[in-house]
């Protein structure tokens, strides 16, 4: 037992402990939305084991076909070391009754590399860590998925295409990070199309905005229907008559109520797909938003077509460029007092 304890002791304590700024950390390796868990092979096969693979392999939602929520790797304690420890996602896991009387969670950042995320699990009982992740697991998720967005905005932010840059405030008066690698356009009177013209795996952002009025603009239905109305006006097939839409059979559109730097945001995640025309579709990412200076509502989507290839990395790296989009109140660091 003594020769387990202590390693698990000096890990548990110098990820609690804060980081040394003095010393200069690499950046962390991997890919994205991969997670490294360091559990012991006897905890992994336990209860708790199983409910935490089930976490992180959980579906991911609104793509088209079941992908997981993170790829999955796994170490024994004893074979974590110096060249695993830079990982840029880890979960660690330690099961002890004589050291922990109930189940703990701590999210520690940047430990052992640069823009690194940690989760550290302790539990006195399998069946223990069990119940907790039931509670617990979307935050471990939401964690993880938040640490790759912002990793990602910040490389789009390195890769900047300026001329999109320049679309995007000229037209919304807004500022978005939009990568080299998407540089075809289409405009129109409020509406703003830009596309990497890929025919295997297709990124695109649309951007546009119409008046505000009152809240009912805001809800799930009244969304939907002005997007479908958009896409039908600007977004048309390759066959006379057909045109993008939302998909509703297959899986319903997703919509929660979030907030963006402080402000009010409506997001929908879902499935498109071509009206009366080619069998063609994927995921799609939107945010409302209003944009209180103009009174006008401004949406801004990433959707991908990719057939035959997996998605969940390429509508990830859409979301984060519709989460990196800065509104004119924004932009000009102007203080607007909400609308009631």
């Amino acid at each position: 037992m003594k020769k387990i304890f202590l390693p698990l002791m000096v890990v548990a304590l110098a990820l609690s402990s804060c980081g040394n700024s003095s010393v200069l950390l690499p950046n962390a390796t991997g890919a994205a939305f991969e997670v490294l868990v360091v559990i012991d092979e006897k905890d992994w096969r336990s209860e708790g084991g199983k409910a935490l693979f089930d976490v992180l392999a959980a579906d991911m939602p609104c793509i088209p076909q079941a992908e997981p929520m993170f790829s999955i790797s796994r170490v024994p304690q004893k074979e974590f070391d110096n060249l695993l420890r830079p990982t840029r996602n880890i979960v660690m896991v330690v099961i002890d009754s004589t050291q922990y009387t109930k189940s703990s969670i701590k999210f520690i950042k940047n430990r052992w590399a640069n823009s690194q995320a940690i989760v550290l699990i302790t539990s006195d009982t399998p069946k223990s860590l069990a119940n907790l992740l039931t509670s617990k697991g979307d935050a471990i998720n939401n964690y993880f998925v938040e640490a790759e967005r912002l990793r990602q905005i910040e490389y789009l932010k390195s890769n900047i295409n300026n001329t999109a840059l320049n679309k995007v405030y000229n037209k919304f008066g807004a500022q978005m990070a939009i990568p080299s690698s998407l540089n075809k356009y289409n405009e129109a009177p409020n509406f703003l199309w830009i596309s990497n013209g890929s025919a295997t795996a297709r990124q695109d952002v649309i951007i546009y905005s119409y008046p505000y009025t009152d809240k009912k603009q805001l809800t799930k239905e009244a969304l939907l229907t002005k997007r479908d109305s958009i896409l039908k006006a600007h977004i048309p097939g390759s066959f006379k008559g057909s045109y993008m839409g939302t998909a509703y059979a297959y899986e319903p559109p997703v919509f929660r109520e979030i907030w963006r730097n402080n402000s009010y945001c409506a997001e929908i995640c879902g499935l498109w797909e071509m009206k009366h025309g080619e069998i063609m579709g994927g995921p799609f990412i939107n945010h409302t938003r209003l944009d209180e200076i103009n009174n006008r509502l401004i949406s801004i989507e990433g959707f991908v077509f990719a057939p035959s290839r997996d998605k969940r990395n390429l509508i990830r790296q859409m979301e984060a460029m519709v989460y990196s989009f800065k509104m004119p109140q924004e932009v000009n660091e102007v203080v607007i007092t909400p609308k009631k």
